[in-house]
Order: C-alpha cells, then structure tokens, then sequence
C-alpha cells in the first residue's frame, strides 16, 4: 500500500475522530448543526470568545467537522492535491524542532541529558531517510534520542519507531489502548515498551513535560505539555495528537486536561503533528525558517488568549455533540 493511501486513511480518521472501537466517529450535517437550537447556543458562545482576535479559530472549529488538514479543504474545494514532500527541518523554539513532510512530521525536543521526540514518521525507511538525516541538520545526535512518545497508534505516528527503538535503544511509550492499536498492524513495530498514564510525569535532564490521555481520535490518543524556551524564557506548549471529540466521554478528559493541566501550566499555544489543523502551519515554519523572532513568539498568544482558545475548543466540540442524532454520539 503506498505512503499516499496511507497518509488519506489518516486524514479521514482525523475528521472527527476515531470510536474507542477504531472505527471513524460520525460527525453532524452542516443542516443538523445549523437546526440545533443547542449547537447554535454552543456556537454562539464560542463566537463570543473568539473576539476579534480568535474569529477565524472559532470558525475553523464549530463545522460540522472542525478543522481539518489542506488536502481535505483542497480536495472539497475541486482544487488538485498536494503531492507529499518533505520539508526543510525547522526550529519552532530554542529547543523544540519539527522534522518531516508537508503534511505529517515528529516533534523533537532537545533537553540537557538527550532528545525526546513525539512521533516518528511512516515507516522505518522514512525514520532512517527523513528524520535522522534532519535532525542531524539541526545539528542534534539521534544517537541522543532517549524517549519517543507515541502520540496515538495509527501508521503516521508509529510507523518509525522499530527503526529508532533497535538502532538507538529509545525507548517507547504509548497509551495502553494505542499499544494495542499499534501492534495489531503487521507492519514494522516497536517491541512493546512503556506504558503512559493521565498525567504522567517525564523527565530527561533539564526538562520535564506532561502526558495526558486525550481519547477521541483514537481510545488511547495522547497530548504533551512541554517546557519550550523563547529567548531565555520558559513557557509552555500543548502539543496535541488528536482533536477530535465525538463522544461525551472524550469531551469530559477534554476539558480535565485543559482545566487541570493546560491552564494551571500556563499554556499559550496548541500545536501538532499535522501542520495547519492547530496553531503551526507551514507558512509560520517559513517564517521561522527565515529568521527566528527576536522579539515576540508569533505561537505564543499568551495566557487568557490561549485560555479562550481551549474553550473554542470545547464548546464548538458541544456543538457538534448537540447536533448529532440520539446514539450518534
């Protein structure tokens, strides 16, 4: 099966989000969502937070599928896709890089004692070809990588890992039902490693970031709060592998994370794996490609933006919730 057919059974699982069963979860009709006078209230309460400055986040968000990646936008458009390529490896902060391709990539941070990396690419040979030979552009040692962290089992996310686990001894950890999702693909797989609980705590060297379980894309989807430096600051970033949130079951961890972990750290920016669907998109890896920010980080909207932001999120989330039919959700 080609890396292309791959690549579009993940983006359609990333419409609305996977069933704890795997399966893709229904989204509502733009009709339903339009005639449901609660989906409306979401929705207007999420235009409310948008302001002026989070509109466009708001509108990206309360459709009928929320946002979605550009080959889907493009496609519904009558536009010609995208063909897949590998971008240029760039530095999003001091210590936080992304490596791979226009429409997928794996997160790195650099820490004191080693790497830590979120996610690894397609397959072993994309590990090998893509994101060894750019990290070592951006001047970083894979024989340094200590840690990945599976954002949630599909082939996009895992499908490098054996390759880094047996050349580097990273060691791997992924949620216990993405674990199970993983390894029932008969494709290249890591050996079975360390297994992430709500909450945990990982530390290498300097630095400390914190998992949560994010279910909804997939039962045991995954999101990371880490430490990222600006000019001699810490702040932190939520890296999320999923958003989707078909359930009221996942909407509830949902909000437990923003409103027990993302908000008491402080967060002020929401990115992931696929550029364009959060707050880093390509044409911001230009920009930072080019030249790095000397003073304000454009990721970083600060604390109550941000805060508005999550809770877009959810309500535009509610919405779509309210305008399923009963059993859909």
């Amino acid at each position: 099966m080609s890396r292309n057919v791959l690549a579009g059974m993940a983006t359609a699982l990333a419409i609305g989000g996977a069933s704890p069963s795997g399966l893709m979860a229904q989204v509502p009709t733009a009709e339903a969502l339009a005639a449901s006078e609660e989906a409306q209230q979401h929705i207007a309460a999420a235009m409310a937070l948008g302001g002026s400055d989070l509109i466009d986040e708001a509108n990206a968000f309360c459709t009928p599928t929320g946002p979605r990646r550009d080959a889907l936008v493009r496609r519904d458009a009558g536009l010609p896709p995208i063909e897949d390529h590998v971008v240029e490896p760039v530095r999003v902060f001091q210590n936080l890089y992304f490596i791979g391709f226009n429409d997928v990539g794996a997160w790195t941070i650099k820490t004191s004692e080693g790497l830590i990396l979120m996610d690894t690419l397609n397959t072993p040979e994309e590990a090998r070809d893509v994101l060894v030979p750019g990290l070592e552009k951006m001047g970083l040692d894979p024989a340094q990588i200590k840690y990945i962290v599976i954002g949630h089992g599909h082939n996009d996310h895992v499908g490098g890992a054996s390759y880094l686990q047996e050349t580097y001894g990273a060691r791997i950890l992924i949620s216990a039902p993405d674990w199970d999702l993983a390894l029932a693909d008969e494709r290249p797989r890591p050996t079975r490693d360390m297994v992430v609980t709500d909450g945990q705590k990982l530390t290498l060297g300097d630095t400390t970031v914190t998992l949560a379980l994010t279910p909804g894309h997939t039962a045991g989807t995954l999101a990371m709060l880490i430490p990222v430096k600006h000019l001699g600051r810490t702040h932190t970033a939520l890296i999320l592998s999923g958003t989707g949130m078909p359930t009221q079951e996942s909407l509830a961890t949902f909000r437990h994370v923003f409103d027990n972990l993302a908000r008491p750290l402080k967060a002020e920016t929401a990115i992931g794996g696929h550029p364009g669907i959060l707050m880093n998109t390509l044409e911001l890896h230009e920009q930072l490609r080019q030249r790095y920010p000397d003073g304000p980080h454009p990721l970083l909207i600060g604390e109550e933006p941000f805060d508005r932001y999550m809770s877009i999120m959810l309500e535009c989330a509610s919405a779509r919730l309210a305008a399923m039919e009963p059993g859909d959700s």
